[in-house]
């Protein structure tokens, strides 16, 4: 890269980089409010990696941006040890440079229309697409975070064995719907992480569109129509006292099909992915002999680095034989160096 270029491409991340951290952002002693372990344990582990000048979050006001993108998926429903959620917070309004580059990558292998998904990317067209939709993506200004969470911890919001039936009851009673407790917990779990990332990231005054992928938590029109009503009472917990966002909205993946919204949503599914297969062989596979399928190197690679846009952040809760809960920041380092450009992020 030339000089000129290079500083071009400096000055570009740094508008990018946000230069306030606004961690901690959990209110503490005002009356009571108490907070999930999810979210405390994610901001813990934000602020113990900004301690150690690691954490750089993404400044989803530049440029004038006034809308934010949420988009959310899920791993973990079958076998393995872990349940990971993973979440993409960003600037809704900078995202043309992403879905052209995520176009060409799609064009150079013929993929078409198809959507890019974890699950299929035994095809080859898709695994020739990835290192080039990932690039990508990496210049989406944002924040993807991915937590997993220990089987063996059954619930978030409380230590108690019935805690999963009583969200059941506080949600009913709230007339937003009837769920099993495995699902209500769910539902919760994701409402929580994508509120505190929505808070944590976006002004006031901007509007907010999240979408989450068809599940057993929103499987219908009226179930997403009160997700979104949860996420909306559930938002206020993490805000600033006394701010608002703007407008209001989301969505599940369109009947005709958007292929620029559905490849947003496809950043999270390929991280909860990737991640849930990683962890799983982990605990029970020697470092140096796990074996992930075909395609998952490319995303664990791109999850090791951090974009000139989009910033990756990793964290996992499992149970120890002795029943506390831990918390851990995940991070990856590839075994062999790999080219890139070092750019400086300045305070």
């Amino acid at each position: 890269m030339d000089p000129e270029r290079l500083e071009r491409t400096i000055r570009f991340a740094n508008q990018l980089a946000r230069k306030d951290c606004p961690l901690p952002l959990l209110r503490r002693g005002d009356g009571g409010t108490q907070y999930s372990d999810l979210t405390e344990s994610v901001e813990y582990l934000l602020l113990e990696s900004h301690r150690r000048r690691k954490l750089i979050l993404p400044e989803l006001r530049a440029f004038n941006n006034q809308s934010i993108g949420v988009f959310s998926d899920y791993s973990g429903e079958g076998r393995g040890r872990y349940a990971v959620y993973s979440v993409l917070v960003c600037g809704f309004n900078m995202r043309t440079s992403f879905e052209q580059h995520a176009r060409e990558a799609r064009a150079r292998v013929g993929l078409g229309d198809k959507e890019i998904a974890y699950k299929d990317l035994r095809m080859g067209q898709m695994r020739r697409a990835l290192p080039d939709f990932l690039a990508a993506a990496d210049e989406l200004p944002g924040f993807l975070c991915t937590v997993a969470v220990d089987k063996r911890i059954r619930s978030v919001f409380g230590s108690e064995k019935d805690t999963p039936e009583k969200l059941v009851a506080v949600l009913e009673e709230a007339g937003l719907g009837r769920r099993k407790p495995a699902v209500a917990e769910k539902l919760l779990r994701v409402v929580h992480l994508a509120a505190y990332l929505t808070a944590l990231l976006g002004e006031e005054g901007q509007k907010v569109f999240w979408m989450t992928d068809h599940d057993e938590i929103c499987p219908t029109s009226e179930e997403h129509r009160k997700l979104l009503e949860i996420f909306a009472r559930v938002l206020p917990l993490y805000q600033k006292q006394g701010a608002q966002f703007g407008q209001m909205g989301g969505a599940v993946p369109f009947p005709a099909r958007s292929v620029e919204m559905n490849d947003l949503l496809s950043l999270a599914d390929l991280a909860a992915g990737a991640i849930c297969d990683y962890l799983s062989k982990r605990d029970s596979t020697q470092p140096d002999d796990i074996r992930v399928k075909a395609g998952v190197d490319s995303v664990m690679l791109w999850l090791a680095r951090a974009g000139i846009g989009l910033k990756k952040f990793c964290c996992l809760l499992r149970k120890r034989e002795d029943q506390v809960i831990e918390r851990a920041t995940v991070e990856f380092t590839p075994i062999s160096s790999q080219t890139g450009i070092f750019i400086p992020i300045y305070d």
